[in-house]
Protein backbone atom coordinates (compact mmCIF):
# COMPACT_ATOMS: atom_id res chain seq x y z
CA UNK A 1 0.00 0.00 0.00
CA UNK A 2 1.43 3.58 -0.68
CA UNK A 3 2.75 5.24 2.16
CA UNK A 4 1.12 8.41 1.08
CA UNK A 5 -2.32 6.92 1.72
CA UNK A 6 -1.19 6.25 5.31
CA UNK A 7 -2.17 9.66 7.13
CA UNK A 8 -5.88 9.92 5.70
CA UNK A 9 -6.82 6.58 6.86
CA UNK A 10 -5.39 7.41 10.67
CA UNK A 11 -7.41 10.49 10.50
CA UNK A 12 -10.43 8.95 9.09
CA UNK A 13 -10.11 5.92 11.98
CA UNK A 14 -9.71 8.70 14.16
CA UNK A 15 -12.90 10.44 13.35
CA UNK A 16 -14.81 7.41 13.74
CA UNK A 17 -13.49 6.90 16.49
CA UNK A 18 -15.04 10.11 18.33
CA UNK A 19 -18.07 9.76 16.61
CA UNK A 20 -18.82 6.65 18.74
CA UNK A 21 -18.54 8.46 22.22
CA UNK A 22 -20.94 8.75 24.78
CA UNK A 23 -24.06 9.84 24.12
CA UNK A 24 -25.27 12.74 26.09
CA UNK A 25 -27.37 11.93 29.17
CA UNK A 26 -30.62 14.30 29.44
CA UNK A 27 -31.86 14.00 33.11
CA UNK A 28 -35.61 14.51 33.10
CA UNK A 29 -37.89 16.23 37.03
CA UNK A 30 -40.87 16.92 38.05
CA UNK A 31 -41.96 18.73 41.15
CA UNK A 32 -43.90 16.15 43.25
CA UNK A 33 -46.45 16.25 45.76
CA UNK A 34 -44.82 16.48 49.95
CA UNK A 35 -46.66 14.66 52.89
CA UNK A 36 -48.46 17.68 54.67
CA UNK A 37 -49.91 17.81 57.63
CA UNK A 38 -53.99 19.12 57.04
CA UNK A 39 -54.88 22.70 58.22
CA UNK A 40 -58.23 22.13 57.91
CA UNK A 41 -61.27 20.29 57.34
CA UNK A 42 -63.57 21.40 54.32
CA UNK A 43 -65.46 17.71 54.28
CA UNK A 44 -67.73 17.58 51.60
CA UNK A 45 -66.93 21.34 50.25
CA UNK A 46 -64.93 21.87 46.88
CA UNK A 47 -62.42 23.76 45.62
CA UNK A 48 -61.21 24.58 42.26
CA UNK A 49 -57.67 25.91 41.09
CA UNK A 50 -59.24 28.29 37.83
CA UNK A 51 -55.41 29.47 36.87
CA UNK A 52 -52.45 29.26 37.28
CA UNK A 53 -49.91 30.99 35.26
CA UNK A 54 -46.47 31.28 34.48
CA UNK A 55 -44.08 33.88 32.94
CA UNK A 56 -43.35 32.33 29.08
CA UNK A 57 -39.69 31.45 29.89
CA UNK A 58 -40.81 29.09 32.49
CA UNK A 59 -43.01 27.64 30.15
CA UNK A 60 -39.58 25.85 28.10
CA UNK A 61 -38.86 22.24 28.69
CA UNK A 62 -35.42 23.98 29.54
CA UNK A 63 -34.85 24.32 33.20
CA UNK A 64 -34.23 28.30 33.96
CA UNK A 65 -31.56 29.49 35.62
CA UNK A 66 -30.58 33.37 36.44
CA UNK A 67 -27.18 35.15 35.91
CA UNK A 68 -25.58 38.21 36.81
CA UNK A 69 -26.59 40.91 34.43
CA UNK A 70 -30.46 39.93 34.11
CA UNK A 71 -29.38 36.84 31.72
CA UNK A 72 -31.44 33.77 32.00
CA UNK A 73 -30.06 29.94 30.71
CA UNK A 74 -31.30 27.07 30.49
CA UNK A 75 -29.13 23.97 30.41
CA UNK A 76 -30.17 21.20 27.01
CA UNK A 77 -28.96 18.20 29.11
CA UNK A 78 -31.46 19.59 32.40
CA UNK A 79 -35.00 19.59 31.92
CA UNK A 80 -38.83 18.83 33.17
CA UNK A 81 -40.28 15.64 32.60
CA UNK A 82 -43.70 17.63 30.98
CA UNK A 83 -44.82 20.84 30.99
CA UNK A 84 -44.15 22.45 34.09
CA UNK A 85 -47.50 24.46 34.05
CA UNK A 86 -49.56 20.91 33.92
CA UNK A 87 -47.01 19.47 36.47
CA UNK A 88 -47.28 22.46 38.84
CA UNK A 89 -51.04 22.18 38.71
CA UNK A 90 -51.49 18.50 39.33
CA UNK A 91 -49.13 19.07 42.11
CA UNK A 92 -50.85 21.90 43.84
CA UNK A 93 -53.83 19.87 43.45
CA UNK A 94 -52.46 16.58 45.78
CA UNK A 95 -51.26 19.49 47.96
CA UNK A 96 -54.08 21.48 48.88
CA UNK A 97 -56.52 17.81 49.20
CA UNK A 98 -54.25 17.02 51.69
CA UNK A 99 -54.01 20.22 53.57
CA UNK A 100 -57.83 21.17 53.25
CA UNK A 101 -59.00 17.68 53.96
CA UNK A 102 -61.06 17.00 50.64
CA UNK A 103 -61.07 15.22 47.70
CA UNK A 104 -63.09 17.73 45.62
CA UNK A 105 -60.01 19.90 44.72
CA UNK A 106 -60.29 20.60 40.50
CA UNK A 107 -58.37 22.21 38.10
CA UNK A 108 -58.88 23.83 34.71
CA UNK A 109 -57.54 20.46 33.02
CA UNK A 110 -59.79 18.10 35.70
CA UNK A 111 -62.71 20.08 36.27
CA UNK A 112 -64.54 19.61 39.37
CA UNK A 113 -67.78 18.02 39.83
CA UNK A 114 -69.98 20.54 41.83
CA UNK A 115 -69.69 24.35 41.55
CA UNK A 116 -66.80 25.43 43.89
CA UNK A 117 -67.28 26.56 46.43
CA UNK A 118 -64.16 28.00 46.79
CA UNK A 119 -62.24 29.11 43.36
CA UNK A 120 -58.18 30.28 43.24
CA UNK A 121 -56.42 31.89 40.62
CA UNK A 122 -52.38 31.99 41.05
CA UNK A 123 -50.04 33.78 38.84
CA UNK A 124 -46.45 32.79 39.81
CA UNK A 125 -43.74 35.27 38.65
CA UNK A 126 -40.37 33.84 39.54
CA UNK A 127 -39.82 30.14 40.29
CA UNK A 128 -35.74 29.98 39.32
CA UNK A 129 -32.12 29.80 41.28
CA UNK A 130 -30.93 33.58 41.38
CA UNK A 131 -28.04 35.17 40.65
CA UNK A 132 -27.02 34.15 44.55
CA UNK A 133 -27.22 30.40 43.77
CA UNK A 134 -30.40 30.53 46.21
CA UNK A 135 -33.76 28.82 44.46
CA UNK A 136 -36.61 31.99 44.72
CA UNK A 137 -40.36 31.82 44.15
CA UNK A 138 -42.22 34.54 44.17
CA UNK A 139 -45.94 34.23 43.22
CA UNK A 140 -49.64 36.13 43.90
CA UNK A 141 -52.99 33.83 44.78
CA UNK A 142 -56.75 35.18 44.79
CA UNK A 143 -59.43 33.56 46.64
CA UNK A 144 -62.74 33.61 45.33
CA UNK A 145 -66.00 32.10 47.05
CA UNK A 146 -68.78 30.76 44.60
CA UNK A 147 -70.42 33.79 43.49
CA UNK A 148 -67.52 34.84 42.52
CA UNK A 149 -66.31 37.87 45.12
CA UNK A 150 -63.29 38.31 45.67
CA UNK A 151 -62.07 37.20 49.26
CA UNK A 152 -58.69 37.76 49.65
CA UNK A 153 -55.51 38.18 47.62
CA UNK A 154 -52.36 37.99 48.97
CA UNK A 155 -48.33 38.00 47.86
CA UNK A 156 -45.72 35.04 48.22
CA UNK A 157 -41.81 35.73 48.20
CA UNK A 158 -39.65 33.33 49.61
CA UNK A 159 -36.02 31.47 48.98
CA UNK A 160 -34.46 28.98 50.21
CA UNK A 161 -31.57 29.68 52.45
CA UNK A 162 -28.62 27.69 50.33
CA UNK A 163 -26.71 27.77 47.31
CA UNK A 164 -27.78 24.54 44.67
CA UNK A 165 -25.27 25.81 42.35
CA UNK A 166 -25.01 23.53 39.55
CA UNK A 167 -26.91 20.75 41.39
CA UNK A 168 -30.48 20.71 39.50
CA UNK A 169 -31.25 17.95 41.90
CA UNK A 170 -30.83 20.14 45.12
CA UNK A 171 -32.49 23.25 42.96
CA UNK A 172 -35.37 20.94 42.00
CA UNK A 173 -35.77 19.87 45.74
CA UNK A 174 -35.93 23.18 46.89
CA UNK A 175 -38.49 24.43 44.11
CA UNK A 176 -40.32 21.65 45.38
CA UNK A 177 -40.24 22.88 49.43
CA UNK A 178 -40.80 26.48 47.78
CA UNK A 179 -44.11 25.48 46.13
CA UNK A 180 -45.82 23.09 48.96
CA UNK A 181 -45.13 26.01 51.33
CA UNK A 182 -47.35 28.36 48.57
CA UNK A 183 -49.90 25.25 48.70
CA UNK A 184 -50.19 25.74 52.73
CA UNK A 185 -50.07 29.02 52.49
CA UNK A 186 -53.49 28.81 50.28
CA UNK A 187 -54.88 26.38 52.10
CA UNK A 188 -54.28 28.21 55.49
CA UNK A 189 -55.83 31.05 53.74
CA UNK A 190 -58.84 28.81 53.04
CA UNK A 191 -58.79 27.81 56.51
CA UNK A 192 -58.75 31.29 57.68
CA UNK A 193 -61.94 32.50 55.95
CA UNK A 194 -63.65 29.34 56.51
CA UNK A 195 -62.90 30.34 60.56
CA UNK A 196 -64.28 33.81 59.77
CA UNK A 197 -67.49 32.76 57.96
CA UNK A 198 -68.19 30.48 60.63
CA UNK A 199 -68.20 33.51 63.35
Amino acid sequence: MNNCRWPGLLLGLFLLAGCGGSPTVIKYYVIDPIPMAAVADLGDKSVQILDLKLPQYLERFQIARREEGNQITFNNNQQWGESLRKNLYRTMTRNLSSLLGTADVGTAISRSFAAPDYSIRVSVESFEQGADGRVQLAARYQISDAAGSVLTTEQVSSIVDRQSGDRYGDMVTDLQQLFADLSEQIAVSIHNLEVQHAG
